[in-house]
């Protein structure tokens, strides 16, 4: 059931496809900025967990995955596998906020980022795109679609990036240890076999080769490491979509996917170097984790509409099968000397149903429900001898409410609960009642409001809500032995429960045909109270990466037909930066502006981001790390610096 944005009841922002060229946006970390009430913790070379409304993932160097915030593209759960997530040749980005049970199920407890990439449609269209800026940055598109025969048509899209990420090893004399080596391959092939059947099948392949350099002894973009790391991540997905019409009023929509993940992630556990520790070396920790994932998935929709004096009754019915295995192997190492090993395999079976109707109550109001049942069955073995077989029957839905009488306004109320799966701690020092945790749910009450005033030159949304939170999962990093910066424990718990209240405002505004203005801003506030026990310094605390506020403004000014400026800022409050200690970010601020030149078919993009150089951190660790005392201390991984380049674009239409 697709809704569109004036019409859908719940929180969510919309980026098209052409919105995304406009700004010159390859890369979701750099659209997640402006967006309300959205936040990525660091810790990697690209985003791959996400904070939506305070709640959400921030590492998976342990255990299972069981995510808060869905990732979704094409209609494929590929949560966690941040090479997923480049943006080029996509037609439609999503993020809606609040639980989202219905449609996405365990993976979207907090809420879900959808993506669509550009479909292959029978008239000759494409794109060639071409950026080089400082830092080392180049980065070359194209893509290219069309009838191949009557009946069939196909789209190719390949991106490649390049830069050297802002870091320098002063100890290595290089400045690539940080790199970035990037490449997307996609293709979908459409084939219409009927009038009312057609398939769809893609193919995608994406390589990520790069470095990961980012955290400094110093807190510096200068860092001392003699064993940098790497994030590498492939990521080959095929899909095949069939889209079948089997009465006027009846359709049947089936995706089956399949996908193999490998990730090399590996780091400099010390961040430094024998010189740089003297008289105190040998001092050395390096970190090396290996995981592949392969998942197959069955997503089926049958939907329909209804004709009925006070409107259109829609409803959809579906089944989702999802069987997930992930084999994990890290290894540690002090002097070059292997100490430590652990090799996991984890598999999960899903089975879920679900149902929604919109109802229409009269011809001013509509009522939307939705249920969803879910089973997640799953097998946890590690070679220390944890041995965990979770079953998790869970279930969730939500109920709204829209009236759209009101010329100007189209407000709603929505009720939610959302879901995910308990799980387990593999520590094998752990006393047994720390062992495993239970499901959480969250319940969402949300308000809200989407408008059109002054002859829609002024659109946009607004939401307040409110979280509850049961059996909250808190998760703790203990250090274990002060002297040795990678022996961490991994403790996930659930907390009594927890709170959540905030707003949220998306506006544009035309305030003359060549003057316009976007305005994005989020207010919130997040609790969570603790029983007795290993989170107890964590009771009545802010959570983790939930700043109380969030803002960005774009103006745009046309100078003539073929000349446009643009410039805007954006930022945040601080926000903590774990569950495990109380070490914060600082608010920031980081300005940005582009120069447009354009025609029909080509456009030349000069863009400049972080212009006032802020220094910023995307992720903080409190620690010891340095000898001989080891004390405790904030360590953090700066966001980008000061960039400046230019994107030259052409169409063909």
């Amino acid at each position: 059931m697709t809704e569109s944005l004036q019409s859908y009841s719940g929180s969510v922002s919309l980026i098209r496809g052409e919105e995304l060229q406009e700004t010159g946006t390859d890369f979701l970390q750099n659209q997640i900025i402006l967006l309300p009430n959205v936040n990525f913790s660091g810790g990697s070379s690209r985003p791959k967990f996400f904070q939506i409304r305070g709640i959400g993932d921030l590492e998976q160097y342990e255990g299972a995955p069981n995510s808060s915030v869905a990732v979704i593209l094409d209609d494929v759960d590929v949560t966690g596998v941040g090479a997923a997530l480049t943006l080029f040749d996509i037609d439609q980005l999503e993020v809606h906020r609040g639980p989202q049970p219905t449609r996405f199920g365990s993976s979207a407890m907090a809420g879900a980022i959808s993506l669509n990439s550009a479909e292959p449609s029978e008239a000759l269209s494409g794109t060639a795109l071409f950026s080089a800026g400082n830092d080392q940055l180049v980065s070359v598109g194209s893509a290219l679609g069309g009838a191949v025969t009557p009946g069939l048509s196909a789209r190719v899209s390949v991106f490649g990036h390049q830069q050297n990420g802002f870091r320098d090893n002063e100890f290595l004399n290089s400045d690539d240890t940080n790199e970035r080596q990037e490449f997307t391959g996609r293709a979908k092939v459409r084939a219409q076999l009927s009038d009312d059947a057609r398939v769809t099948l893609q193919l995608l392949n994406v390589d990520l080769d790069n470095g990961y350099d980012a955290f400094s002894i110093f807190n510096r973009f200068e860092t001392q490491s003699d064993r940098p790391g790497r994030d590498e991540e492939s990521l080959r997905l095929v899909s095949l979509r069939g889209e079948f019409r089997l009465s006027d009023s009846l359709h049947l929509d089936m995706n089956t996917s399949y996908y193999q993940a490998k990730n090399e992630y590996s780091f400099d556990g010390d961040w430094g170097n024998n010189p740089v520790w003297a008289p105190f070396d040998p001092y050395d920790s390096f970190s090396d984790s290996q995981r592949n994932r392969d998942v197959t998935a069955q997503l089926i929709r049958l939907h329909g509409e209804e004709q009925r004096e006070a409107g259109t009754l829609r409803y959809v019915l579906g089944g989702y099968w999802q069987h997930l295995s992930e084999r994990t192997t890290t290894s540690e190492f002090a002097d070059n000397q292997e100490y430590d090993y652990l090799r996991s395999t984890y598999n999960s079976d899903i089975v879920a149903g679900f149902a929604s109707v919109d109802l229409p109550l009269n011809q001013s109001l509509s009522l939307n429900i939705g249920l969803r049942g879910e089973e997640r069955r799953s097998d946890f073995l590690d070679s220390r001898g944890a041995d965990f077989s979770p079953d998790d029957l869970m279930w969730g839905g939500d109920v709204a409410l829209r009236y759209t009488a009101l010329d100007a306004f189209t407000p709603y109320v929505r009720f939610a609960r959302g879901f995910r799966g308990g799980g387990f701690n593999s520590s094998p020092s752990l006393p047994r009642e720390l062992l495993e945790y239970d499901p959480e749910a969250l319940l969402s009450f949300e308000l809200g409001t989407k408008f059109e005033l002054f002859n829609d030159r002024l659109i946009g949304s607004f939401s307040t809500f409110l979280n509850y939170r049961d059996e909250q999962q808190l998760r703790l990093a203990l250090q274990v032995d002060p002297n040795d910066p990678l022996s961490f424990a991994y403790v996930t718990e659930n907390a009594a429960e927890g709170y959540g209240i905030g707003a949220e405002l998306e506006s544009a505004l035309r305030v003359t045909d060549s003057l316009s203005l976007q305005m994005q801003a989020a207010l919130l506030d997040t609790r969570a109270e603790v029983d007795e026990g290993v989170l107890d310094a964590l009771d009545g605390r802010q959570q983790s990466h939930a700043p109380s506020w969030q803002y960005a403004v774009q103006v745009e000014k046309f100078l003539s037909d073929s000349i446009s400026i643009q410039t805007g800022i954006s930022g945040r409050d601080a926000f903590y930066f774990d569950d495990s200690h109380d070490a914060r970010s600082q608010p920031y601020h980081l300005v940005h502006a582009s120069l447009f030149y354009f025609s029909d078919t080509w456009r030349l993009q000069f863009w400049g981001r972080n212009l006032t150089d802020e220094r910023y951190a995307v992720r903080g660790f409190f620690f010891g790390n340095e000898p001989p005392d080891f004390p405790n201390k904030t360590y953090v991984q700066l966001g980008d610096p000061r960039s400046f380049g230019f994107t030259w674009t052409y169409f063909l239409k």
